[in-house]
Parts: C-alpha cells; sequence; structure tokens
C-alpha cells in the first residue's frame, strides 16, 4: 500500500519495525510522510531516506535491529549507501 500513495500519516509508538518500514517506503518513492512518534511526543516530516535515518537514529539502536531484521532485499537495495 505504502508503494502507491502520494503522502503518508503516521501515528508510531517508537519501536513498530512494521510502521518504520511503511515510512521508509514512502521515502524510496518520494511521497512526503507525517510522522507522530507517540513514544517522544514529536511529529516530523520525512521526505527521503536522510530524513528516515535520522528518525531512526533517535529511536535507538534496539529499533534499528529490529527494523533491519525485518526489511526484504528491496528495502535494502532502495537505501543509498
Amino acid at each position: 500500500m505504502a508503494r502507491r500513495a502520494q503522502f503518508g500519516l503516521m501515528v508510531w509508538d517508537g519501536a513498530s519495525p512494521g510502521t518504520c518500514l511503511n515510512i521508509l517506503r514512502l521515502a524510496v518513492i518520494g511521497s512526503s510522510c507525517v510522522v507522530y512518534d507517540m513514544m517522544r511526543g514529536r511529529v516530523a516530516t520525512v521526505q527521503n531516506t536522510a530524513d528516515w535515518r535520522a528518525m531512526l537514529h533517535i529511536a535507538g539502536p534496539d529499533v534499528l535491529r529490529e527494523v533491519e531484521a525485518r526489511m526484504t532485499a528491496e528495502d535494502r537495495l532502495a537505501l543509498p549507501a
């Protein structure tokens, strides 16, 4: 579904890898996504993979590990090195 959207609005618990991957998929196709991070009480707009990486950096290494474990090969290829 995220691959066809023109924009997104995500309510994220700050840890869910599935939501985080959908945000990535929107960023990869160039669709902006407004993210409400409930854990941190923050709202951010993710417009590209650099914004997505910054969001993950704030979330921490545990969340990053869970997201990486659930990434598809297509997700990995879409991320710039």
